[in-house]
């Protein structure tokens, strides 16, 4: 068997079985968008990280020292805010190709983490940095705050729970497209930000995870379809969502359609969008609405969860429906395993 055969989620599964906490008192490890550890009181300390690797994650030739600095920490964020929590610092370990990367490069990557970590009011603390032979390398590990009985898990889901997504879902993987093609069609400006330069959801999670609005929360990193199989796990449900109700951009659906026969996919499984996907009792429609208009942030109601449904139907505006496999990006997967899951 080879790690291409049970993908990234199937490695992460495999890590949490062989190796549980043994510290009862964590309040959560694998699992989560977070690991949770008690600290002080009713406190709680929130602990994050991920990598982006040359090759994989970005190229250098498609994005600027600023801009990569800025998507980093960005993506460390946006786990912060899925469970509701305040970022407070990060460390950061390079892995760098001296002989090609210039002093001024990093001093722009370096100024991109600045101009977001001051944004969000959180401080770059220490890190480290080694030669990175043939890729640039990037780990960020981010501390976040939270309080105790307001954290939002992804194991919250209930029966007949409305679901919700914050901002506008495909527009980053379209600015992918974008970013291929050489990025100059119109509308490139706006959807190249939101793949580049994505805007973590850290005061949309707070209020939703203080207000006791949401009941499961997760950021949408690898895909609408991936990401909402994590709650359907964790909180033993189904779902369904309304094809028609996903909130696209107006340049996504003027464009799209120029780089897919299937726009909807991009939507549904393209990934790193970095917004807000959480379950609401439907009886907090109102609330949910007040705080859409308060945040001047739409959050779209895109479905239901039942435990009457066995994973994901989608259902079209003529109320047919059809199971969906929970297609997303996975870093261990080959593109051959990937369109054979579509």
């Amino acid at each position: 068997m080879k790690l291409s055969d049970i993908g990234e989620f199937g490695f992460i599964d495999r890590i949490a079985r062989n190796y549980p906490a043994g510290d009862a008192s964590i309040l959560k490890g694998i699992g989560d968008d977070t690991a949770v550890i008690p600290f002080s009181g009713n406190s709680v300390i929130l602990l994050t990280t991920d990598q982006l690797i040359e090759g994989f994650h970005f190229c250098l030739d498609t994005i600027d020292g600023r801009k990569l600095g800025w998507k980093a920490l960005a993506v460390n964020l946006s786990d912060i805010a899925a469970m509701g929590g305040t970022p407070i610092g990060f460390v950061l370990s390079l892995g760098i190709p001296a002989e090609r990367t210039s002093v001024k490069f990093l001093d722009n990557f370096y100024q991109g983490l600045y101009w977001l970590g001051n944004k969000m009011g959180v401080e770059l603390l220490g890190g480290d940095t080694s030669e990175g032979g043939e890729r640039f390398i990037i780990n960020i590990s981010l501390l976040g705050k939270a309080c105790k009985d307001k954290v939002v898990y992804r194991d919250g889901g209930q029966d007949e729970d409305d679901l919700y997504v914050t901002g506008r879902l495909g527009d980053a993987a379209l600015g992918l497209k974008l970013v291929e093609a050489g990025g100059k069609q119109k509308f490139a400006g706006k959807l190249l930000d939101r793949h580049l330069t994505p805007m973590p959801r850290i005061r949309e999670g707070k209020l939703l995870a203080e207000r006791k609005v949401a009941n499961a929360m997760i950021d949408i990193s690898d895909g609408l379809l991936a990401d909402l199989n994590h709650i359907l796990v964790q909180s033993k449900i189904g779902a369904e969502i309304e094809l028609s109700r996903l909130p696209l951009s107006k340049e996504f659906q003027v464009r799209a359609g120029e780089y897919t026969d299937n726009p909807l996919s991009l939507a549904l499984g393209g990934g790193e969008d970095y917004e807000l996907l959480f379950s609401v009792s439907s009886d907090k429609r109102g609330e949910v609405a007040r705080l859409s208009r308060e945040l001047t942030c739409p959050l779209t109601r895109i479905g239901r969860l039942s435990r009457h449904i066995n994973g994901v139907v989608l259902k079209d505006e003529n109320g047919r429906t059809k199971k969906a496999a929970p297609v997303g990006y996975d870093h261990f997967k080959t593109l051959k395993d990937l369109q054979k899951e579509k």
